[in-house]
């Protein structure tokens, strides 16, 4: 999962100036987020409608069957890029399973 948020974010760093990429989103329970506790109505409570949702997953070793994804990011003239990335993953019953966070400021 780590190689996927990573992609996204080398991706939205060769955004063109001034460009916007997903909504911004509440990070406020970022690190709440434990796996096996929260299920998709808690997760959208604290993070809004996700910018990607119900991507199947297959063969994950944690179990994992969808997966959710949050990003913002911003680039603007003078080459500023400022970019937060969210991924949840769930299991068949629609809890949590698997999450990663990534933040950065160029």
């Amino acid at each position: 999962m780590k190689k996927t948020i990573l992609k996204t974010l080398v991706l939205l760093s060769l955004l063109a100036a001034c460009a916007t990429v997903g909504k911004p989103f509440d990070t406020t329970h970022v690190q709440d987020i434990r796996n096996g506790e929260q299920n998709k109505a808690q997760i959208e409570a604290w993070f809004g409608t996700p910018h990607q949702k119900v991507m199947p997953l297959q063969g994950s070793p944690l179990g994992c069957v969808e997966r959710w994804q949050w990003t913002h990011a911003e680039s603007v003239a003078g080459g500023k890029t400022t970019s937060k990335s969210l991924v949840v993953d769930f299991d068949a019953k629609g809890v949590v399973c698997d999450n990663g966070y990534s933040e950065t400021a160029q």
